[in-house]
């Protein structure tokens, strides 16, 4: 089987550059991800039967089931899922190539989502290519190419896992070729704070929005949350992303001033901690808070768990040596598989994920052919999770 798998990437490598390019091509933002649905679903109803494949599509989410019919597709042993929208790129200022291009040189393919995560997405699709491939019959496992990842919202991955029960979860983002087994939680918060206009010339008939949200600002910068457990996944960060105010004139005092705030939280941290941390202090000013998106929890899988001794055995076969186990310093649909849904979950994806979100984003077509190897694996290996 190794030796089959080989020969067919190897035959493939070109197209593996030729679709990501194209992928690359599609823009798909948050809640703009119609357009690459339709691409993806027109080159996998070229390339599948309906005989071991079912291929369904819930809202801007693509759900494909492989395996044996007389077994439950409704509960595969494991669910790969990749995320098809990417984070903006409407200036090309700083990029080599133009960020929609998918430019190819050599070994790499540049553009805006080659790396996160539309890397993965091609990763997937050839692994399902192999299985038709081989014919495979087997344990039923499923593939999701899901939309609103990037704005954090969770639609995608939970429109999908409405529709299936899977065992397992493979979070398919960008790991630098190494088995991810937790990362941090994510929060955004906007706190607005209230003052009173006023000429400028007399500020103190006035309350000047701005200088009310200094206290919160300052503790941000100055302070840590330590009300946290120990692991792993270090302490919690807490960064001030974006003030506005609003004001009737540049010569008038700012009568609102909204903060926005991005805390990637750790194992113990809840909503309530996070708000007493953030508050402590603002007693005295009025404000209101509203969160930009549900509160996604950190999470670690126990490294005994089977399904990272499967994933190890898996690397070990393809690679000759065992994988290197991290964790992920930002936040993925994991927080939905494993926290909310109880559904053991590991990450593993091509691509370095210090280039996510950057101009010049790029990723080595090499590592998207490991992932198919590291992915076929675990697919024949899923009966035993």
């Amino acid at each position: 089987m190794k030796k089959e798998l080989t020969n067919f990437l190897n035959k493939n490598r070109q197209n593996v550059k030729l679709l990501l390019s194209n992928l690359i091509k599609i823009k798909s933002y948050s809640n703009q991800e119609k357009d690459i649905v339709k691409f993806i679903l027109n080159y996998l109803s070229k390339k599948l039967d309906k005989k071991n494949f079912l291929i369904k599509t819930l809202n801007n989410n693509i759900l494909v089931v492989a395996g044996n019919k007389n077994l439950n597709f409704k509960k595969p042993k494991i669910l790969f899922d990749a995320h098809l929208d990417t984070v903006p790129a409407e200036s090309t200022f700083g990029w080599k190539y133009p960020p929609f291009k998918g430019e190819i040189k050599a070994d790499k393919v540049y553009g805006r989502g080659s790396c996160d995560d539309k890397g993965s997405v091609c990763a997937l699709i050839f692994t399902l290519l192999f299985l038709k491939e081989i014919s495979y019959e087997s344990t039923p496992v499923a593939f999701s190419f899901s939309a609103n990842e990037e704005d954090s919202s969770g639609k995608g991955i939970e429109t999908i896992l409405k529709y299936i029960q899977p065992s397992t979860c493979i979070i398919c983002e960008p790991s630098n070729l190494e088995v991810v087994y937790g990362h941090k939680g994510k929060w955004s918060l906007k706190i607005t704070f209230f003052g009173k206009s006023a000429h400028s010339s007399t500020p103190h008939l006035g309350k000047n929005a701005i200088y009310e949200s200094y206290s919160l600002i300052k503790r941000i910068i100055f302070e840590r949350n330590k009300n946290y457990q120990n692991s792993e996944l270090g302490e919690p960060t807490c960064e001030v992303t974006y003030i506005s105010s609003k004001t009737v004139s540049l010569n008038t005092i700012p009568h609102e001033c909204s903060v926005y705030i991005d805390y990637r939280s750790v194992l113990g941290e809840t909503e309530q901690t996070i708000k007493d941390f953030l508050l402590s202090g603002l007693k005295d000013k009025e404000f209101s808070l509203q969160p930009q998106h549900k509160f996604l929890a950190a999470w670690i899988l126990d490294k005994n768990h089977k399904l990272i001794q499967t994933a190890t055995k898996v690397y070990k076969n393809f690679f000759n040596t065992p994988p290197k186990l991290t964790t992920w310093l930002f936040c993925t649909n994991g927080s939905v598989t494993m926290v909310e849904h109880k559904i053991p979950t590991i990450g593993f994806g091509p691509g370095n994920p210090f280039l996510a979100h950057k101009n010049n984003e790029y990723i080595k077509v090499s590592n998207i052919l490991k992932t198919v190897k590291f992915y076929v694996g675990m697919c024949l290996e899923s009966e035993n999770l």
